[in-house]
């Protein structure tokens, strides 16, 4: 078991609805105060930090059901968005990759 006590994402109803938060705050991990505490304002300034904590957040808590249903809406459109048959689109043959 993983305690998030130094970084970690938002709540999906911290970004979810009419969040007053800024989207650097809503995708990317932020610093943690205390258990499952997340600071008020304040986010890494390295870009690299960032980037770092972001991917070990998502690695230990897997995608809030909101980013999961952007990337599934955004998987529809491009397959709507590209030609041929449907089967053999890119963005089909990604979807048949993540569900088998």
């Amino acid at each position: 078991k993983i305690n998030r006590v130094s970084y970690g994402l938002l709540s999906d109803k911290a970004v979810g609805g009419e969040s007053t938060e800024p989207v650097s705050r809503r995708l990317l991990a932020v610093p943690f105060v205390g258990k499952d505490v997340p600071s008020s304002a304040s986010e890494f300034s390295h870009p690299d930090v960032a980037i770092a904590v972001t991917a070990a957040a998502y690695r230990h808590e897997g995608l809030r059901m909101g980013d999961f249903r952007t990337l599934l809406r955004q998987n529809v459109e491009m397959v709507a968005a590209e030609v041929g048959k449907v089967s053999d689109r890119p963005a089909s043959v990604r979807w048949r990759e993540w569900v088998e």
